[in-house]
């Protein structure tokens, strides 16, 4: 079957949680790289640990656990896309830090699985009893019965802002519809504000909006193409697809958005330049606080024939969520391992902490959520299905030649039927 020869053990999952933490960072500090190298008190072990969430949360969980631990921290934090080149050089040399975060996916998790330089964590989980602090479903068990991760965030999908203040000087209100939404380019594009902020240039924003296109057309599009009981050249593949040249031929996204940085077209968005920012629900809390009442919430438009609350995209899947690993080269394994599973669940506290369903129990006591993560919060509760991010579900090789095609498509280099006809052909043969 094409599922077993891609290895996709599920392509939806059921989301169990909303999010206001950063994720691949989004927030604060962007391109920068922070380290502390402070010099290990005398006798004292350290951990080192690198980090793409940019969110000041992690940092300060990090060092809290450091002191529960006993350990000297050696925290960095690296920008997202610089991380994803960085850890890949670190896997290839076995030179990692003593604890690392790994994005979501199955493109991410299983080059970390197939380097064989991570630690199980199973003794550590049952030897503390910290192990059944986890709910159901949230260790990942591999195919050798070891666990070798513990989650570093919780479920994140798609969301569609807006800013109020532009939709206001426009005389508009939030699109509904497929056609609600063509208007809406064609007033904001005549009005000199760009209808769209889109990052082309990392191809994931791209990505998941053809996703999510794909999925208002038909709810089980995917997963039936992916079991090999329809194709991607069928109806609703090339139906968004020509909704993404639509959107691309009405200059929907800025000029140059191919060549545009994720966090360049969020600054375009937050700084009142662009009406809409089609992004994760990780950036509730960095853009709130940025723009104030000013930014605006809807459950993604009715562009197809499926309902708003048919289904939404993921950016993880049960099988390989945002995940923290352990070095089974660190010098301190035993620290290692402790610190990384206690880190985790005091993420876990500060997600319960801000209002948000976690991964684990907690005795901490939740706190109120702002008004558009609340409406996002009543609308996730109402969405019957969340599909996983396609690229999540695919292996590396085959997720960077698809991203590729994709980057293609919306560089106007494929017409929609070349797009589906070679997407067809390549998850066909990958293996």
């Amino acid at each position: 079957m094409f599922g077993k020869k891609l290895g996709v053990v599920a392509a939806s999952i059921a989301l169990s949680s909303v999010v206001l933490s950063a994720c691949g960072g989004a927030n604060g500090n962007e391109g920068a790289t922070q380290n502390q190298d402070a010099k290990p008190a005398e006798g004292k072990e350290s951990v080192s640990l690198w980090m793409f969430d940019a969110d000041p949360m992690y940092q300060a969980a990090a060092e809290a656990t450091a002191a529960e631990v006993g350990v000297d921290l050696n925290y960095e934090y690296i920008q997202d896309e610089t991380y994803k080149t960085k850890i890949s050089v670190a896997l290839a040399a076995n030179e990692l830090p003593d604890v690392f975060q790994q994005h979501a996916g199955k493109s991410y998790r299983t080059p970390v699985l197939q380097s064989k330089t991570v630690a199980p964590l199973n003794d550590t989980l049952d030897s503390t009893g910290l192990g059944a602090k986890f709910l159901d479903n949230q260790l990942v068990k591999e195919e050798d019965g070891n666990i070798y991760s513990v989650p570093s965030n919780i479920s994140t999908t798609l969301v569609f802002y807006y800013n109020k203040k532009l939709m206001s000087d426009l005389g508009a209100t939030p699109p509904a519809t497929w056609d609600d939404l063509q208007a809406l380019v064609t007033k904001a594009e005549a009005k000199g504000i760009i209808p769209i902020a889109l990052g082309g240039k990392e191809r994931w924003q791209g990505d998941l909006l053809y996703n999510m296109l794909v999925a208002r057309q038909d709810v089980n599009a995917f997963d039936n193409a992916i079991k090999g009981d329809a194709k991607f050249t069928d109806a609703p593949f090339v139906d968004a697809a020509k909704q993404v040249a639509t959107l691309v031929s009405s200059n929907a996204f800025q000029k140059g958005f191919l060549g545009s940085a994720y966090l360049d077209a969020q600054e375009l968005f937050k700084n009142d330049k662009a009406l809409i920012w089609i992004d994760g629900s990780f950036n509730f809390g960095a853009l709130s606080k940025a723009m104030g009442d000013n930014l605006g919430y809807i459950a993604f438009p009715k562009t197809g024939v499926e309902d708003v609350y048919s289904a939404t995209i993921g950016f993880q899947n049960s099988a390989a969520p945002y995940s923290l690993f352990v070095n089974n080269s660190s010098k301190h394994v035993g620290k290692a391992k402790e610190f990384a599973i206690k880190l985790s669940l005091k993420l876990n506290d500060e997600f319960v902490r801000k209002g948000l369903p976690g991964y684990a129990a907690s005795e901490v006591k939740s706190e109120s959520q702002n008004e558009q993560l609340s409406a996002y919060a009543t609308d996730i509760s109402k969405t019957a299905k969340t599909q996983a991010m396609w690229f999540g579900l695919l292996s590396a090789d085959t997720g960077q030649e698809y991203r590729d095609m994709t980057q293609q498509l919306y560089g106007g280099n494929l017409t929609p039927e070349e797009y589906t006809a070679q997407l067809e052909t390549l998850l066909r043969s990958a293996e």
